[in-house]
């Protein structure tokens, strides 16, 4: 697979930062302050589309929100159902470039928020990348120069999966790196992840990784159940603002200190792993 150059990726990364910044921008405006054509913009507009960063409409694109999936609509009732804001979602994923260095080995959750860390990587020289979605493995593939290694295979160059187990992989790749998106922190202090598939895959992951980043967008319901590990295992904790008035006092209480804050998120880092 072709992969794309570093103008292209970088006018990509721009528009979908436009966009998320003025919620709905036209092909025309766009031109303009990128100093490229309407054929140009129109394309990029389509393969941002494709990847679910934004939505076309006729003239130009809108930011795309999360919706809300009907299996969450069913549990609480369409009522009461309060609204997300995802804006904070690209500060998020950008948070934790600052504690990936050059050569590290990554291994990526699936997640919403983990894809759109994945174009931002780019910036980093030699990664190895494990990750367990073969949608995530080719974006990775076309935006970065890494290594990369899916949990069941590792991705070839065509693209064909030779196959492996994940205790094999972890062996003979060291993680530098977890990046885990968690759901929630329940009241004794367990790592909720969404997928109950994937439970057994990072438990692993997290008793081999060096270090731990969990990412906890605002979320609205979460099986108990679905636990990966313990909150003091963690290194880095990046939470979006409307997480942090659930969760500020319960960091602080497992000797978790606040590193710095800005519009849309609050990092936090374990005293103890400092």
């Amino acid at each position: 697979m072709t992969r794309v150059s570093s103008a292209l990726l970088k006018r990509r990364l721009d528009i979908a930062e436009i966009i998320r910044k003025k919620g709905e921008v036209k092909v025309e405006e766009l031109s303009y302050m990128l100093k490229v054509s309407t054929v140009t913009i129109r394309q990029d507009l389509t393969y941002l589309e494709q990847q679910g960063y934004l939505k076309r409409f006729f003239g130009g694109a809108i930011y795309l929100s999360s919706e809300v999936s009907s299996n969450k609509a069913s549990a609480l009732g369409a009522n009461d159902l309060p609204q997300i804001d995802d804006s904070c979602d690209i500060d998020l994923v950008k948070n934790c470039l600052s504690y990936i260095n050059d050569g590290d080995t990554i291994f990526l959750s699936h997640g919403r928020l983990t894809r759109k860390l994945i174009p931002y990587l780019h910036s980093k020289k030699s990664l190895t990348l494990i990750m367990n979605d073969i949608n995530n493995a080719q974006l990775a593939n076309e935006f970065t120069d890494s290594n990369i290694i899916l949990v069941g295979g590792l991705l070839l160059e065509s693209n064909i999966l030779q196959t492996d187990i994940i205790g094999v992989i972890l062996q003979n790749y060291p993680v530098t790196h977890f990046i885990i998106e968690l759901i929630a922190i329940n009241s004794d202090n367990n790592l909720i992840i969404e997928d109950i598939e994937q439970i057994n895959a990072y438990q692993q992951v997290a008793k081999k990784a060096s270090h731990l980043i969990g990412i906890l967008p605002q979320r609205i319901v979460y099986n108990d159940q679905h636990c990966i590990g313990k909150l003091k295992n963690i290194d880095v904790l990046i939470l979006s603002k409307p997480a942090v008035t659930e969760y500020h006092q319960q960091l602080l209480d497992s000797n978790f200190k606040q590193l710095f804050a800005n519009k849309f998120s609050v990092t936090y880092q374990n005293a103890l792993e400092a």
